[in-house]
């Protein structure tokens, strides 16, 4: 850096007028602007701390393409940018993050003692600089500033969830659900069930008979009078065994979508596989506004087609209830998934014939085939009939479906990957004939629609339909090397968007967004995928792939729970685009995310993220064998 005086630019007056003639550092005095602590981690110190940094911290004017950080080079100093931009380049020269207002590098070169990256000027920048042994002093007096740059990526955005999620989402079984239950003996009448009831202003009573417990609520009584029952009958005549239960250590969400899932009310709690009690609806909905629930409901009691176009548009704003409570995007995929199963189900049924209903099986295919699509997205399904299903009546169904979705809200598969399509509504001999097509010969074309489904859900019809299917094509996967690598080659499909992204956000005259699925979340969906066909692993949700696979060694544990995390934000970032458009009321594009529009603490983790992606890009790609 040059130490001759020299004037700071006009762009820079408004920041700090009281210097027409400047050296390239400079101290803060009494009554100079201050250090804006109003942004992640600086927002965590306290007076004392802000003090000390206050007194330490120097202004620095960088000219254009001037070198702050040299590869190697001994870090003394922190900094914090307040205007201009600066870029970070590996060792190929490609750029790999680029630094704008309140924004901070290089935290980890710090405490190491250098950089792996040089850091170079690519808009005249003034940053704030902060010695090391301030830094150091700061965190030994504030762990929670040093967990922000040093923490794993898992434990980030660990610590992320845990100031935004609240109420429903990190309510535990057991802190929700009855637990002073009714008890009584199957021997006792339903008499004194009814007064038991009553006494305890309860809905439900559990019974022991016979080593197993039985439940009688008061619908109970609805079937007693309809059959004729004795209120002298005794109680394990009307109970039910046959219980769905939840764990006392589960959260209270998972209970909320198994009473969805289910169709029930309430759910017995376990406690190392023993009953302890009941939770009921009327509990879950203390822990949340019963927003969803109430779709769950509309759409058991819908009866016409109609009924369902206000379903569809009630589930739309479900998402932006929940989101504004707090639930992050994975939790609301799988929320969704339950809500969008139940309606396909019902439109399939009010649209089939009973006689097709029962000789098809309808499936989906894609992120919501996963259980991590959010917001309506294209249609992804396909239909394996019978062979004794008449095909005239099914294409008919078919079109029909195709066309509801669409008045729902579900646009039609730019690829035509449909019911509607007859490449996807086949007999079920033809359609193992094509899929095992698919998995013998590794064409391109081939392998993307393996791809797509290896993750395929029955949400409607007769689920031994895709049960053969897929015992059927699993004969070709034996760990045929050529097949898992053509398979696999997909996960380099975007690289393209991927390359010179942020050298290209450098130029302020060009808004260029950033696609998430390309850059993110499509590499790590079809690389655990393409792990998961090598290592037969039949979990659809990529979460669960993940876990399944860190289970088998696979995956390191801890990169593993990194990936996983970084996924989640990545599904975050997705929903934020998505729900912007829906807000301006544009067409929706929920890929495109807006760097601007982040916060510095979200650029932050949108940085660690995408290093994650791209550490899992080349473990497939050295695992695979991809640049042989």
């Amino acid at each position: 850096m040059c130490k001759h005086f020299f004037r700071l630019p006009e762009k820079y007056s408004d920041i700090i007028p009281e210097f027409a003639l400047i050296r390239p550092i400079f101290r803060r005095k009494n009554n100079m602007e201050r250090f804006d602590f109003g942004f992640a981690p600086y927002v965590s110190l306290n007076h004392v701390q802000r003090q000390m940094l206050q007194e330490s911290v120097d202004i620095v004017f960088f000219n254009d393409d001037e070198v702050i950080i040299q590869p190697q080079q001994k870090i003394e100093h922190l900094y914090v940018v307040i205007k201009g931009a600066i870029k970070e380049l590996n060792t190929e020269g490609e750029v790999m993050a680029v630094y704008r207002a309140r924004d901070t590098f290089d935290a980890r070169a710090l405490i190491e003692g250098s950089s792996q990256h040089q850091f170079v000027v690519a808009e005249q920048a003034l940053v704030y600089s902060i010695p090391k042994s301030t830094v150091q002093k700061i965190i030994e007096d504030n762990p929670r500033f040093g967990a922000y740059f040093y923490a794993s990526v898992a434990e980030k955005f660990a610590n992320l969830n845990e100031n935004e999620l609240t109420g429903l989402f990190s309510a535990y079984v057991r802190d929700a659900y009855r637990k002073k239950a009714v008890w009584l003996d199957g021997s006792d009448t339903i008499l004194m069930v009814a007064q038991k009831m009553k006494e305890h202003k309860s809905k439900s009573v559990l019974i022991h008979h016979n080593n197993q417990v039985g439940l009688l609520t008061e619908s109970m009584f609805r079937e007693l009078l309809l059959n004729h029952g004795s209120p002298q009958d005794p109680a394990h005549k009307w109970a039910v065994f046959d219980l769905i239960s939840i764990d006392m250590n589960d959260f209270v969400f998972n209970a909320l979508l198994k009473m969805m899932q289910c169709s029930v009310q309430r759910l017995v709690v376990l406690d190392n596989g023993e009953v302890i009690g009941v939770l009921e609806q009327v509990d879950v909905l203390a822990y949340l506004s019963n927003h969803s629930h109430l779709v769950a409901q509309r759409l058991e009691s819908a009866t016409t087609l109609e009924d369902l176009n206000g379903i569809a548009a009630q589930m739309t704003q479900s998402i932006l209830v929940l989101r504004n409570n707090g639930l992050r995007a994975p939790q609301l995929a799988q929320l969704m998934q339950v809500l969008n199963s139940s309606l396909f189900e019902k439109a399939w049924r009010m649209i089939a014939p009973p006689e097709l209903y029962e000789q098809s099986c309808l499936i989906v295919m894609g992120s919501e085939g996963r259980g991590e699509q959010v917001l309506k997205t294209d249609q992804d399904n396909a239909l394996i009939l019978s062979e004794n299903a008449d095909l005239a009546m099914a294409e008919q169904a078919a079109l029909k479906f195709s066309e509801l979705l669409a008045q729902l809200g579900y646009p039609p598969c730019k690829g035509n990957i449909m019911v509607s399509n007859p490449m996807w509504r086949k007999p079920l001999p033809e359609f193992k004939k094509m899929v095992g097509e698919w998995a013998r010969k590794a064409t391109g074309d081939n392998m993307m629609n393996l791809a797509i489904f290896l993750d395929s859900r029955v949400v409607a019809g007769n689920p031994a339909y895709l049960d053969e299917v897929n015992q059927y094509v699993r004969q070709f996967l034996n760990n045929d090397v050529g097949m898992l690598m053509a398979f696999a080659r997909a996960v380099e499909q975007f690289d393209g968007d991927e390359q010179g992204f942020f050298s290209r956000i450098l130029h302020r005259n060009e808004k260029e967004n950033m696609d998430v699925k390309k850059m993110g979340l499509f590499p790590v969906v079809h690389g655990i995928r393409a792990l998961s066909l090598e290592n037969k692993v039949s979990e659809t949700n990529t979460f669960e792939r993940i876990q399944k696979l860190a289970q088998l060694n696979v995956l390191d544990a801890q990169f593993a729970q990194d990936l996983a995390e970084a996924q989640r934000y990545l599904m975050d970032m997705r929903l934020k685009a998505g729900l912007a458009c829906l807000h301006d009321g544009k067409v929706l594009a929920p890929n495109q995310l807006d760097i601007d529009s982040l916060s510095t603490m979200e650029r932050d983790l949108l940085k660690d993220a995408l290093q994650v992606v791209k550490r899992f890009k080349n473990i497939i790609r050295m695992h695979f064998r991809l640049n042989t």
